[in-house]
């Protein structure tokens, strides 16, 4: 489990806790998240609950009702965050507040809605990332949670979109939204889109598809699909699982290799993924993006 989802979990463990919880409570109720080995997990435990605390989320330390000796419990109170943030739930309230900190946005706007939501930022605390805002159009965020149509040119062409979703990928920002004039879902790279943002009074609903929509590796994200089928190697498949993610779609073949098929938007992307694994992986379909990979492999020797 990475560290970030990690943090996330445990925020929101000891919001939903009724009372305080002991360390191997909170071990039990996050699963995967914590070694084994009691050692360890201590360890990582403390630095977590410092981080957090440094960040500015209030944990309480008291000791756990009934037992004895008495064991130390730990617990966010939810009066806490509900005080001052009544449209948001205290868990949202508490993710937005970890995610301020560990994810500035470019120029620390805070008069930005997302710091008078709940974002706080803590002086002289390093982000593990500063994610770029100046090619985000207001009308377009606007329209994602309004519902409301957009307009805007993308490649020489007038695009009539209802926006769902931006998405941080790989040192860009995309678009996910539904192309009205090509019917069906697109993505667009914000820095391309040409010119102004053009916000109508059109509202959309949401329709099942956008069920499809979800986040997951930067190679899933861009304008050109193609649907690719990658087999790999047993001493690599529960590795390449894990970075695909909980949607990865694959099957399991008799030795242990599995078959992975993979919506690739961008290519140059894929393909640091399939040479991580070396000669454990290879492209099976569509014929033209092996053939890619071996004019690649051709031109490199």
């Amino acid at each position: 489990m990475k560290k970030i989802e990690r943090l996330l979990n445990l925020v929101s463990a000891l919001l939903d806790a009724e009372k305080p919880l002991s360390r191997q409570s909170i071990r039990e109720r996050i699963p995967g998240a914590y070694s084994e080995n009691d050692e360890s997990f201590r360890r990582t435990f403390e630095r977590d609950k410092d981080e957090l605390r440094a960040l500015g989320i209030p944990i309480s330390l008291n000791k756990v009702p009934g037992t004895d000796p008495p064991v130390d419990g730990y617990q966010i109170l939810k009066v806490d965050y509900e005080a001052d943030h009544p449209v948001l739930e205290a868990d949202e309230i508490a993710a937005l507040h970890l995610a301020s900190n560990l994810f500035h946005l470019s120029g620390e706007d805070t008069e930005s809605i997302f710091y008078k939501m709940g974002g706080v930022l803590q002086e002289n605390k390093s982000a593990l990332s500063e994610i770029p805002t100046e090619v985000l159009d207001k009308k377009i965020m606007i329209g994602i949670n309004e519902r409301f149509t957009i307009l805007f040119d993308y490649k020489d062409e007038q695009r009539e979109v209802n926006p769902y979703r931006l998405v941080f990928s790989a040192g860009n920002w995309y678009l996910i939204g539904y192309d009205k004039r090509r019917e069906g879902f697109r993505h667009f790279r914000a820095d391309r889109i040409e010119g102004k943002v053009e916000l109508t009074d059109q509202e959309f609903e949401l329709i099942e598809e956008s069920s499809e929509i979800s986040h997951g590796p930067p190679w899933r994200y861009g304008e050109e699909e193609k649907n690719v089928e990658l087999k790999i190697n047993k001493s690599h498949a529960a590795w390449a699982l894990e970075l695909l993610g909980n949607d990865a779609k694959y099957k399991e073949l008799p030795d242990g290799s599995i078959i992975v098929s993979e919506i690739v938007r961008n290519w140059s992307k894929f393909l640091f993924f399939l040479f991580s694994f070396l000669d454990s992986a290879e492209v099976l379909s569509p014929p033209e993006a092996r053939e890619e990979v071996i004019d690649w492999l051709k031109a490199m020797t």
